[in-house]
């Protein structure tokens, strides 16, 4: 393969992915110092699913807030527990519908429960693709690859599909106290960053395609 074509979809996908993550960092840290509710995440995260009483939600001391798939419990970090801002409330509310959804059936999620314990886990994939992707040029080594990528691809659109049904679903269910409106769009950029590291994933799928055809 020409090593213009290849260095320039290197650069591509690996950039897609990078900017999936960097994206959701930048979106996070904007916007969480403002106060948006009167209400803290908990709180929040637990009106919303008052209709579900299997699910449990607790204070987790780290930085990370989690949906754990196989204990059906939402996991809030303590910055968003108490927290009030515009992250602190929307990022437990997208657990809460990822949660929702599994309770209501859906057959991405079973599935994700035999691999992960939480879908975030699923997010050190697209990264060790760019490890991969950034090592692959030989013949053989493509023809191994894809395969990696596209199971990678395919988790990452199972992610996106389920991230949709939770979408639908708070959309419906967020209360008409809170400024639904502003909660549903920082979601959607929330996702849209998942769709950045999907088309990453699809470019080096092309890579990898180029390098077996030797195209360029």
């Amino acid at each position: 393969m020409g090593d213009n074509v290849g260095e320039i979809l290197l650069y591509l996908s690996n950039g897609f992915i990078l900017l999936g993550f960097l994206l959701y960092v930048i979106l996070i840290l904007a916007n969480r110092k403002s106060k948006f509710s009167d209400s803290d995440g908990f709180n929040v995260t637990k009106d919303t699913l008052s209709e579900y009483g299997s699910i449990n939600i607790i204070e987790n001391k780290s930085l990370f807030t989690i949906y754990n798939l196989r204990r059906k419990v939402i996991k809030i970090a303590s910055k968003c527990y108490y927290g009030n801002s515009l992250s602190n409330i929307s990022i437990p509310l997208v657990e809460a519908g990822i949660s929702a959804t599994d309770d209501n059936g859906n057959k991405f999620i079973d599935i994700f429960r035999k691999l992960f314990s939480n879908l975030k886990k699923a997010y050190i994939l697209p990264l060790i693709l760019i490890i991969v992707n950034s090592v692959t040029y030989s013949l053989g080594d493509a023809r191994i690859v894809i395969f990696l990528i596209a199971f990678c691809s395919i988790i990452s659109y199972m992610i996106i599909d389920i991230k949709n049904n939770a979408y639908d679903w708070l959309d419906k269910s967020i209360s008409k106290k809170l400024a639904k409106d502003k909660i549903m769009s920082f979601i959607k950029k929330i996702m849209l960053c998942d769709k950045l590291i999907f088309f990453g994933e699809l470019i080096m799928i092309i890579r990898m395609v180029a390098i077996i055809l030797d195209i360029g």
